[in-house]
This record gives structure tokens, C-alpha cells and sequence, in this order.
């Protein structure tokens, strides 16, 4: 198993229902987001954004909805999702605010200030295939 540092990161833009962690490993230059937004008790959408560094893309991995200790993906996710008066549109809303705002805008503001969401350089965004159907 690979070391590895966890990065909590507090930003005044989350809410009090969402969470967003960092993961990053030691000598590699890829980072793990992890995006949980509350619905209610027990009940989380949860979404996963990779950052690879060979393709150049923050790659959104995982979306799915964590209910009651089980996870539930695919169509049944965006079925289970409309029960809390959500839709793909909310999803794709979400992914887009945690890519572009939270991870990129975070990265482009305190880091990388050549680059921003206009100018992504040669990195691109690629998101679920499920957001995109």
C-alpha cells in the first residue's frame, strides 16, 4: 500500500451540507477529490474527481448516491435520486460547481495563476458517462 497524506480542505463556499477531502500520494503527482453532498441522514450523493497528470485531466470517476450503508449507481442512482426531488440536470449542476469552483477555481486562485477556466491549457474535464447520457 502506498504512503499517503489526506488533506482536509475547509473552503467558506461549502455549505453545510457538503464535504470536499483531498487525497494526494506520496511520490505521485496524482490527487483524489472527494465531493459528498447531504441529502439527509444516511443519505449522500457521493462524487469522485481524479486528477491525472499523464492524460493532463481531472477525471470525474464516481457518482453515486450512498443510502443507508449501501451504494446505489447507474440508473437506479438517478431513479433513487428523484425521490429527494434531484435530477440529472442537479447532478451534471453539481459536478460542474465541484470541478470548475471548488477544485479548479481553488487551484487556478492559490496555485496556477497562468490558467483558468477559460485557459485550461491542455488539460481537459472529463466528466461520468452518466451525466453525460
Amino acid at each position: 500500500m502506498k504512503d499517503f497524506k489526506l488533506i482536509l480542505i475547509q473552503m467558506k463556499s461549502l455549505g453545510g451540507q457538503e464535504d470536499l477531502s483531498v487525497m494526494m500520494f506520496r511520490d505521485s503527482s496524482e490527487w483524489v477529490y472527494r465531493y459528498k453532498y447531504q441529502l439527509k441522514e444516511n443519505v449522500s450523493v457521493r462524487l469522485m474527481f481524479k486528477y491525472n497528470s499523464k492524460k493532463r485531466a481531472l477525471i470525474q470517476e464516481e457518482a453515486y448516491l450512498y443510502a443507508d450503508d449501501q451504494t446505489v449507481e447507474g440508473s437506479d442512482f438517478l431513479q433513487k435520486l428523484s425521490t429527494y426531488g434531484k435530477d440529472r440536470t442537479w447532478l451534471k449542476n453539481q459536478s460542474k460547481k465541484v470541478a470548475e469552483q471548488y477544485i479548479l477555481g481553488t487551484w487556478f486562485k492559490n496555485g496556477s495563476s497562468r490558467y483558468s477556466l477559460k485557459n485550461l491549457g491542455d488539460m481537459k474535464i472529463e466528466y461520468n458517462k452518466l451525466i453525460e447520457e
